[in-house]
């Protein structure tokens, strides 16, 4: 049963590593996207706030 299973596991893994290993890749220029966007709406709060203000 132990060996079944790490055979199992075994063929998972050479199957879809290349699959991890470009969702991975995805994940972080996501997590970069997430970033920038982020700042870009703090910025633009910050001008939204401003223009508010001043008007």
């Amino acid at each position: 049963m132990s060996l079944l299973l790490l055979l199992v596991s075994l063929c998972f893994t050479r199957e879809f590593g290349p699959f991890t290993r470009e969702f991975d890749a995805f994940t972080r220029e996501f997590g970069a996207f997430t970033r920038e966007f982020g700042a870009f709406t703090r910025e633009f709060g910050v001008f939204t706030r401003e223009f508010v203000l001043y008007s």
